[in-house]
């Protein structure tokens, strides 16, 4: 069969059929007396499975590799075809996620989308003063959106960037928290720790100190998830954050933090806060204030010297002269070191009280 014959039948064209021919692919059993080629049934058979492999996505030197490997397996070449075609399809996902988040900054001229561009690369560069640059420009420009801010704080692993990049989010508002608490629910440990970290960055750095209720409230629902997580430091994070918050939700974890650690300085800080609120008038706190103080005072029988240093850790954090009486009490404590420090903390305090009042 001549090559105009067999491209007919094959839907391959002449033009390609020579071109497998100069690449090694494909050779005819044949040639006729006048020069011309002709292909046996075996030399189509072999047609169709050159166009097989095509069409699978394999490049015509795989093909050449695969035709001329005795020892070929199918099931191994579709699985790495598989691989590639997802890793395609992912990069390809990318790129329409990266053109539909440059598409909503609307830059008003070519100069701020190049910018824009150029802070969003930087961002994902290598580079760690790069993504420290690229933060630092989105803080004072806003020229990066949110969402992709949002993902390059939650995969930043060098302190300093990952501190700018947090700084430059709590400057764009409270529209990264829904990105920042996906993170806390789905993402790696190093992306949760980064989530928690930022989520406080908006809070504390959101104008007075305030955030408007919808963002409060998902700030609380994300640490409040964080007080069930198994790393030792997004949870203990998140417990600090929730007291600073004054949210009851936290104490037991706070009072787990300030007798056993980690962070017990910390703990103790933000356990004294809910008391000193209390004192203060806050109606609201009344009753986190009570139950702090009860569970101070049943701590402080405990038979650990340890357990009772740490409950005047707490009460030192918190003025005022009732809290006084509570620290004379362990001025005559058993464990020297204990009674010790409660008559220097007592002396220290009653000193300075005339001068505060």
């Amino acid at each position: 069969m001549r090559i105009g014959e067999v491209a007919r039948r094959s839907g391959v064209s002449a033009r390609m059929l020579r071109h497998y021919e100069s690449l090694g692919l494909l050779e005819p059993s044949q040639r006729n007396s006048n020069g011309y080629r002709e292909y046996s049934p075996a030399d189509i058979g072999r047609i169709f499975h050159i166009e097989g492999l095509r069409k699978l996505g394999m490049t015509l030197g795989e093909v050449g590799s695969a035709l001329a490997d005795p020892d070929f397996d199918p099931r191994t070449v579709i699985t790495e075809l598989i691989t590639q075609s997802r890793g395609r399809i992912a990069a390809e996902q990318e790129l329409l996620e990266n053109l539909e988040r440059i598409e909503e900054l609307r830059p008003a001229d070519g100069e701020a989308l190049l910018l824009s561009i150029d802070l969003m690369r930087s961002l994902e560069s290598r580079d760690v003063f790069q993504r420290h640059k690229a933060a630092l420009g989105s803080g004072v420009d806003g020229a990066v959106p949110v969402e992709s801010l949002s993902r390059a704080v939650l995969g930043e692993s060098v302190l300093n960037a990952a501190g700018a990049m947090r700084w430059a989010l709590a400057k764009s508002g409270p529209e990264a928290v829904r990105y920042l608490v996906e993170g806390m629910r789905e993402g790696s440990t190093e992306t949760r720790r980064n989530a928690v970290r930022a989520l406080d960055e908006i809070r504390r750095n959101s104008p007075a100190g305030q955030v408007d209720a919808v963002t409060a409230a998902a700030i609380t629902e994300a640490m409040r998830l964080g007080l069930g997580d198994t790393d030792t430091e997004v949870r203990t994070t998140a417990a600090l954050i929730l007291g600073r918050m004054r949210d009851p939700a936290a104490l037991a974890d706070l009072f787990e933090m300030a007798i056993d650690g980690p962070k017990d300085i910390d703990a103790a800080e933000a356990l004294a806060s809910f008391v000193i609120a209390a004192s203060s008038g806050a109606a609201e706190d009344a009753g986190p204030s009570e139950r702090v103080l009860a569970e101070l005072r049943r701590l402080a029988r405990s038979a650990e010297a340890t357990v009772r240093f740490r409950v005047l850790q707490v009460l030192i954090e918190i003025p005022g002269p009732e809290i006084d009486d509570f620290i004379d009490d362990f001025t005559v404590d058993p464990e020297p070191e204990v009674a010790v420090t409660a008559k220097a903390v007592l002396q220290r305090r009653r000193a300075d009280r005339p001068a505060s009042v």
